[in-house]
């Protein structure tokens, strides 16, 4: 992510979650990220939006069961 995001995330709110993906951490439960337990391509290229960690995504994206 180019500065010029960063600084406008950070004057939204978001500073300690760009904080935490700075130094490797997930910004929801801010475990630390080990781009080994990423189970897709998928899952990858979502960390390199959000910066959310496996464990995250699984529960941030989940399919409702019906």
């Amino acid at each position: 992510m180019d500065n010029k995001k960063k600084n406008m995330l950070k004057i939204a709110g978001f500073k300690e979650e760009i904080d935490a993906v700075e130094h490797g951490f997930c910004p929801i439960c801010k475990e630390p990220v080990n781009k080994e337990d990423f189970r897709d391509h998928i899952s990858a290229k979502e960390y390199m939006i959000s910066g959310m960690c496996q464990k995250c995504q699984d529960k941030i994206f989940r399919e409702e069961e019906a």
